[in-house]
């Protein structure tokens, strides 16, 4: 045990040394950090990544010096059809509307279409513009239906 030594008591006063007990606070303080470690852990678990660069390159420095061609899916809200477009940095170069269950076949036909621009892995990522007020279900619906069978990765850009 840790002791602290103040001085000796002479004459009639009592001595002033004391010991203090230091196993609670190192308990407490060990509990304390171990809570700590634990909940930062669970707070990169279950985490979204959103940038406000979509559909810009990764990182501001190293700009492309063409623009690539992304496919942009337009999510209405309700129960309407789907905007899909084909563009190349501003420029529209395609534009079709489609049906929620059309959408990853007419997606697979825009790619073999356009298939040497798609060549690349960084190529095959498909912005998704959503409404706040679409509900998660349908959003996850439609971005299930972009990634189905891992031709296509999803990029999220919400309003």
């Amino acid at each position: 045990m840790a002791g602290i030594d103040v001085a000796n008591g002479r004459g009639k006063r009592r001595a002033v040394d004391s010991e203090i007990n230091m196993v609670p606070m190192i308990d407490f303080l060990m509990v304390t950090i171990s809570f700590l470690l634990l909940t930062a852990v669970w707070t990169h678990t279950a985490r979204l990544d959103g940038t406000t660069r979509v559909p810009g390159p990764p990182d501001p420095i190293n700009k492309p010096i063409e623009p690539m061609l992304r496919m942009h899916v337009q999510v209405p809200p309700g129960d309407a059809p789907l905007a899909l477009s084909l563009r190349r940095g501003n420029e529209l170069l395609e534009a079709r509307t489609v049906s929620r269950r059309e959408l990853s076949a007419r997606l697979d036909d825009m790619r073999r279409a356009h298939a040497p621009d798609f060549a690349s892995e960084e190529s095959r990522v498909v912005v998704m513009h959503a409404d706040n007020q679409i509900p998660y279900r349908d959003m996850i619906a439609v971005m299930d239906s972009i990634s189905k069978d891992a031709r296509f990765r999803v990029n999220l850009a919400t309003k």
